[in-house]
């Protein structure tokens, strides 16, 4: 398979995972057609929700992360053909956002799940015992996070070598697009769509833009 071709189906990746970040947390119809509503995490808006977004979107995201890694793939096999002494960290680095991606992903939407069906119950309840849930496996968030940042300072030190052929590659680094998103959602005008976009849907907007523009690179190899 070709490199572009790895590139495309990591793009087709960062768009489902997208479509699974927003389902966890956005865009819910409300009382008028086209209008929607913006929730927060553990909030008692998840028990209003219908319980097959939530499924939905642990799906989505487990499918989404495990395509992502084929850009990811293709970054370090670009790498490696440079000769650089950092291609297989980059490659661990990213086999660890992927993997504990999953996982976190995963106990998200499961902790959403639980607090949507206990809230029939008792909402108080329903929110205690699924923030429990997820404060058990919030650690592996930290370890996607640094593994996050380890493959996007890779990224920007092979920019500055100029591996990518022109230095202005610099600007294109995940890590800045996240950092570009969340300054959007700050300064932007209050609105539950586009606070939900780049709020939500922050880090998979950033790895959209990081494939899309190395889908662009000129290479023939293939893997």
């Amino acid at each position: 398979m070709t490199i572009k071709k790895l590139f495309y189906i990591a793009i087709a990746g960062s768009v489902l995972c997208f479509c699974g970040d927003l389902l966890l947390g956005c865009f819910y119809p409300v009382k008028k057609v086209g209008m929607f509503h913006l929730f927060p995490a553990f909030s008692e808006e998840w028990s209003n929700a219908a319980p097959s977004r939530f499924v939905i979107g642990g799906i989505l995201g487990v499918i989404a992360l495990l395509l992502m890694f084929c850009g990811f793939y293709a970054i370090f096999v670009l790498l490696k053909e440079k000769a650089s002494k950092y291609d297989k960290t980059f490659l661990i680095a990213s086999a660890v956002f992927v993997a504990v991606g999953t996982l976190y992903h995963c106990v998200f939407a499961i902790s959403a799940w639980l607090y949507n069906q206990l809230a029939i119950e008792n909402i108080t309840l329903a929110k205690q015992i699924s923030e429990r849930f997820f404060a058990t496996f919030i650690c592996v968030a930290l370890l996607a996070a640094i593994s996050f940042m380890i493959l996007s300072i890779i990224m920007f030190y092979a920019a500055i070598k100029g591996t990518w052929g022109k230095k202005r590659w610099v600007l294109i680094n995940p890590l800045l697009f996240m950092g570009l998103s969340i300054m959007a959602a700050t300064i932007l005008p209050a609105n539950a769509i586009i606070n939900g976009m780049f709020d939500w849907g922050q880090q998979s907007l950033a790895l959209l833009l990081v494939f899309c523009a190395f889908s662009k690179i000129p290479c023939t190899t293939s893997s």
